[in-house]
């Protein structure tokens, strides 16, 4: 039986048992159609209050897992051992939630007592109101906490997610029910997750994933509106939680590489050494290309304000000369290490790539935001997909064709 609750499973069964016995009697109460409208128009009413309503629009958006990641990750990225852990939870977690209001397709407060009966706070639901889905998220850190973080820290945690779970209620979103409904299964969602973790190796590839998806926060928070955005203190969190996931991220991947990588990456001719020396070469042309960009638009910029060229023959102008810069540093920086090539001949092939290149950045741009719903509502985030694309394949032709350090055959047989 122990074997079925993950590593520590007398402490997994102590938490299971504790939600279940706070928790489960009050979905049992709140199934009660009264009860649950009483107590729903009476906390309800909380959110009246415009200077209140602040408060609880903050509280409520940290059960939006964009929002709650960073803060997940300042408790754990020094706890490598247990961020595979926290990617079983979410998982199970999203399982459970989505499940749950797909099999229980009950209305919200607005969809059964209609918007003059109710108190909103920003976006306006309807449907698919069991179990709180935020709620529940919030809860699976409570969760994760009581199974692997001390007293201080877990108490505080309980005490934010009670107030979010509140929340829910205050904005309109949810019935008391669905709020103790979806607390027990966040929480029953980090058991299983520990349980899932302890039957699986944490290596490198659960601490990748990790980092990769606090980038996902790093790009996606800055443009994220989840209907709430109207509030400017929710913008402004947005951008310091992205900020938080850059940070956790970098120090996350400096800790990966100082205890997996560092040592096969200085062994030469291994495959992480290969893909060391790519990753450094593409860092070098990315910093190649974003002083391209500074001279780019100071040529642009002198000949139209200060010599007077008409604006369309600067922007050719400004092209070339921003392409020839970075031709030229990449020969010497970027690719310093391969056998220098004709510079004439090594010239015209890196600007025909720079022409060509056109067509990966403008069509992956408008293959996102033509069929992929996501990208029409963030076309700035299409517009760095297309930039990344262009910046690949530029990096690839001029690995492969400009830079190659090739020599001709009967250069070969000179060397002999």
């Amino acid at each position: 039986m122990s074997d079925l609750l993950g590593v520590d499973s007398g402490r997994s069964r102590s938490i299971i048992y504790k939600a279940s016995c706070f928790l489960l009697p009050f979905v049992a109460l709140f199934s009660v159609t009264g009860v649950n409208h009483s107590v729903f128009y009476q906390v309800n009413d909380w959110g009246a209050e415009s200077p209140a309503s602040v408060f609880w629009v903050l509280l409520t958006n940290l059960g939006d897992g964009f929002f709650l990641f960073p803060l997940a990750m300042l408790l754990f990225y020094k706890k490598p051992d247990k961020q595979l852990a926290i990617i079983f939870t979410m998982l199970v977690g999203d399982f459970l939630l989505s499940g749950g209001k797909a099999l229980l397709p009950f209305s919200r407060p607005v969809g059964e007592l209609g918007l003059e009966a109710v108190n909103v706070l920003g976006p306006v639901l309807k449907t698919d109101t069991m179990p709180s889905g935020h709620t529940g998220t919030v809860f699976l850190l409570v969760g994760l906490s009581l199974l692997y973080l001390n007293s201080p820290t877990y108490y505080l945690l309980l005490s934010v997610a009670i107030f979010s779970a509140i929340s829910r209620i205050v904005v309109g979103a949810h019935w008391p029910f669905d709020i103790f409904l979806g607390a027990w299964v966040g929480i029953l969602a980090a058991v299983i997750g520990d349980f899932l973790a302890s039957k699986v190796v944490s290596g490198p590839k659960s601490r990748m994933i990790f980092i990769l998806l606090g980038l996902l926060c790093v790009v996606v928070l800055p443009f994220y509106d989840n209907g709430f955005r109207s509030y400017k203190v929710i913008m402004y969190l947005q951008f310091v939680l992205a900020l938080l996931a850059l940070v956790l991220s970098a120090h996350c991947m400096i800790s990966l590489y100082q205890d997996e990588l560092e040592a096969p990456m200085k062994q030469s001719g291994t495959l992480l050494n290969k893909l060391f020396l790519t990753g450094q070469r593409m860092t070098k042309f990315g910093m190649v290309g974003a002083s391209g960009f500074l001279v780019d638009m100071g040529f642009y910029t002198l000949s139209v304000q200060w010599l007077g060229v008409p604006h369309l023959l600067a922007r050719g102008g400004s092209y070339w000369v921003a392409a020839s810069w970075n031709w030229f540093w990449n020969r010497t920086f970027t690719f310093s290490h391969v056998p220098k090539e004709k510079k004439l001949k090594q010239w015209s092939k890196y600007l025909t790539m720079c022409m060509v290149s056109f067509i990966p950045n403008w069509g992956t741009y408008y293959l996102l935001t033509s069929f992929v719903p996501f990208f029409t509502e963030y076309k700035q985030l299409a517009l760095i997909s297309g930039v990344l694309a262009g910046m690949l394949f530029n990096f690839t032709i001029a690995t492969v064709f400009v830079f190659s350090g090739r020599k001709s055959s009967l250069a070969k047989g000179a060397n002999l």
